[in-house]
């Protein structure tokens, strides 16, 4: 068999005649792509969203501050940011994937804060940064924009695992149906009040898409194999994908009880922030710091130390039969190593740990300031100075070798021990959970029967 990669491009099925996507002004709030059957082989990890990001002020003008660089213009009162991190996927917020006749193959709601745990734990340190190594312009700000002051292009991938995951044949799944539900902008944006306290509130800004293309390699195969695709009408396909879930910490002992109602499940990866900063112009509602508390001046700004998770499969501790206790290293100031290495084993396999983004330094729960001037660093392209926000995650791996572990029937239980001061009301954190689970899709002459 001969084959040839060809890359193909789809523009949005709903496009209007602006061309312009935005979940508040002048758009539509979803974006959807649809990829034809063709007797071809899709190659997913080459799945590229591209386009142009645009923030505008609320009377829709551009920020103040030029093509200046951030510490040109620290105390600028028109400055727009988003999160670093994760930069454009901080738009997404919710993914869903179909065929053409309307099978679901996966649906990530919360797609943007999965995507704040999923990227800082899953990327090598040169494709964090998109390979610019240069102190005075680091990747993140050119590529992924902290920073807003101009329209600026952007490709980002889906991180999904029917998209990462095996080759899919097009013909076969019946051509598929992506759909990208924005994130409102107020999610998304956020003002300059964290290094200037007398800047202008955000209040309004909202963001644009525009010029969006899908782009995929496929690969074409010759004519006798094109047609015996397209004759194949029986097949299976295994692969990993994510189902969400929320909840709100309200205590010091907090229970939390789910019926995830998935067969094979292999990981569970989730994150909190509290509530009060979701779809807030003044903080990065992407951001997953550890449960907070209010300082002097009411800002959350001190940490709630963490005491020890427990995780339990209908009343039976699984997979650790112990407590993952973080008392001493949050007292001592040290790396949670214990927890770090169970929540890295629920992404990627933790041997391959020297490829993590994340440093000692994020680790050593660094105490956010009350000075907001301290809060970040943005001048160097380390990831060991950027990154002085800590980046707090619960995680656990269920199965790393085989198929999974049944919760269909089974409750999953979650306790979080921490300690506050006596003096202080718990405020309000949500916790975010995606639980990682095998999907196997069936196909028989022409019908398809999706088992989660």
């Amino acid at each position: 068999m001969s084959s040839r990669r060809e890359l193909l491009q789809f523009v949005p099925v709903n496009i209007g005649a602006d061309n312009l996507f935005s979940p508040d002004r002048n758009g539509l709030q979803q974006v959807v792509f649809q990829i034809p059957k063709l007797p071809r082989i899709m190659m997913g990890k080459t799945l590229r969203i591209n386009g142009t990001f645009t923030v505008k002020d609320v009377d829709g003008n551009s920020p103040d501050c030029g093509d200046k660089f951030f510490q040109e213009a620290p105390n600028a009162t028109d400055v727009f940011y988003i999160d670093g991190r994760i930069g454009v996927s901080s738009c997404i917020d919710n993914l869903s994937i179909q065929n053409l006749q309307g099978a679901t193959y996966s649906n990530v709601k919360n797609y943007n804060r999965l995507c704040s745990s999923l990227v800082p734990l899953n990327q090598s340190f040169m494709n964090y940064i998109n390979g610019v190594d240069d102190e005075y312009a680091p990747g993140k700000q050119i590529t992924q924009a902290k920073r807003c002051d101009k329209p600026f292009d952007f490709s980002i991938p889906l991180l999904d695992g029917f998209i990462q995951g095996q080759p899919v044949d097009m013909d076969l799944v019946e051509g598929l149906v992506i759909t990208l539900t924005l994130a409102p902008s107020n999610f998304v944006v956020q003002g300059n009040g964290w290094l200037n306290p007398t800047a202008a509130s955000p209040l309004g800004a909202f963001y644009e898409l525009s010029d969006i293309v899908l782009s995929v390699e496929t690969e074409l195969p010759d004519a006798s194999t094109q047609e015996a695709l397209q004759k194949n009408t029986s097949g299976s396909m295994t692969y990993r994908t994510y189902s969400s879930f929320y909840s709100v910490i309200v205590s010091n002992s907090q229970n939390l009880s789910y019926l995830f109602n998935t067969r094979d499940t292999t990981a569970l990866i989730g994150n909190m922030i509290p509530s009060s900063w979701l779809n807030n112009y003044e903080y990065f509602s992407s951001s997953t710091p550890q449960l907070l508390y209010p300082g002097a001046g009411g800002d959350l700004n001190n940490n709630i130390r963490i005491d020890d998770f427990t995780y339990q499969r209908s009343g039976i501790r699984l997979p650790y039969d112990f407590e993952i206790v973080s008392r001493t290293s949050q007292d001592e100031g040290t790396a949670d190593s214990v927890k770090n290495m169970i929540e890295l084993n629920s992404v990627r396999d933790v041997w391959d740990l020297y490829n993590f983004t994340k440093s000692l330094k994020t680790e050593l729960s660094n105490p956010l300031s009350d000075t907001k001037q301290n809060k970040f660093d943005r001048n160097r392209y380390s990831i060991v100075e950027e990154d002085l926000e800590n980046q707090y995650n619960i995680g656990v791996a269920y199965d790393k070798f085989s198929n999974g572990i049944d919760f269909r029937n089974e409750t999953f239980a979650l306790r979080i021990n921490s300690t506050l001061p006596s003096d202080v009301a718990f405020p309000p954190h949500s916790l975010f959970l995606f639980v990682e689970h095998e999907n196997t899709v069936l196909f028989q002459n022409g019908q398809i029967q999706v088992l989660s």
